[in-house]
């Protein structure tokens, strides 16, 4: 792991710019582009942070990767709701990084496709085909490696095709360049969802890999505990409350996503949520034992990492501290 350099890590996740966070701003990877941070929406309009004791005045969103690392590290509270990854690859590389929650257990928040008339029926068809990413040791690239262990492929089995963007793999299915890919799933409804595409892998489907998590630094845990633990708090409030009020929750949540309609956003939310996508925050080690794997399977790790030594669940509600 000691050969593992940090900075060229986050720049094969893809660095981009980020939105500063103000001391009562809370950092949320792609906020309104994804559907990960949810609970944290929900929590701050039913006022779950301040019942928990906790001046959130708003969420901001990071860009994702390793920007979204080092941006919230450098928030006055210290804390952001990221990708797993980066976070992992953080920590690995020596950064004073610790996971403190996950909240999403899954991939359910990307879909796998092809085009309509494509022969491909399953993951398992894949073998011999060509994937769409983004770019190497991307997100895109884990979900394939991982969706191709599931049924039984190796490495190999399937073509990788770097393309440079999320619209490059895009526009590379329907000209045929490649045979599928992958793409949050806010992307997928924005562009024509089943009207356009034909889900290969649906929510229910996807790995179990944490999409997002929540991360602290060493100051954030020795001088604002009471914090993390009232955002903590305040987003298993969130998360119950989506899964209890759905209806209510499309609402709330159709002001974040849009301009995608509400119906679609429906849609899209009560997917997750048949899928149990979000987590009220127990650090499930399998999930992080299945990332690793992953990163490793893409190259961005060449070395196990000490998982245990990472985390820190005594931020979370007692009951979900085991």
């Amino acid at each position: 792991m000691s050969k593992l350099r940090f900075g060229a890590l986050v720049a094969a996740l893809g660095l981009a710019t980020f939105t500063s966070a103000s001391a009562e701003d809370l950092l949320v990877t792609q906020y309104k582009n994804d559907p990960s941070g949810a609970s944290y929406g929900i929590a701050l309009e039913k006022g779950f942070f301040k019942k928990h004791g906790v001046d959130i005045t708003g969420i901001v969103s990071g860009a994702g990767g390793g920007s979204s690392v080092r941006a919230a590290m450098a928030t006055e509270i210290g804390y952001g709701d990221v990708t797993a990854a980066p976070v992992i690859a953080a920590a690995a590389a020596g950064q004073d990084v610790k996971i403190v929650g996950i909240t999403s257990r899954s991939l359910a928040d990307l879909a796998i496709i092809v085009m309509p008339n494509s022969p491909l029926k399953t993951a398992a068809d894949m073998k011999g085909k060509k994937f769409g990413i983004s770019n190497p040791k991307s997100l895109g690239e884990m979900i394939g490696v991982l969706a191709m262990e599931k049924v039984g492929l190796k490495q190999g089995d399937v073509q990788m095709v770097a393309l440079g963007s999320l619209g490059g793999a895009l526009t590379a299915l329907e000209t045929g360049a490649v045979d599928v890919t992958a793409i949050p799933v806010i992307l997928f409804r924005t562009k024509g969802g089943e009207s356009k595409y034909r889900i290969l892998v649906g929510p229910k489907d996807l790995p179990l890999v944490p999409s997002q998590l929540g991360m602290a630094t060493s100051k954030a845990i020795k001088e604002h505990g009471d914090k993390l633990r009232g955002i903590q708090a305040a987003r298993r409030d969130g998360t119950k409350f989506l899964y209890e009020h759905t209806d209510e929750a499309i609402k709330i949540l159709s002001k974040i996503y849009a301009p995608l309609p509400e119906k679609d956003v429906g849609i899209m939310i009560k997917e997750l949520v048949d899928a149990k996508f979000w987590t009220e925050g127990r650090i499930e080690m399998s999930l992080l034992e299945n990332t690793v794997r992953a990163m490793k399977g893409v190259g961005m790790l060449d070395k196990d990492v000490d998982l245990k030594a990472i985390v820190d669940p005594s931020f979370l509600p007692a009951d979900l501290q085991k």
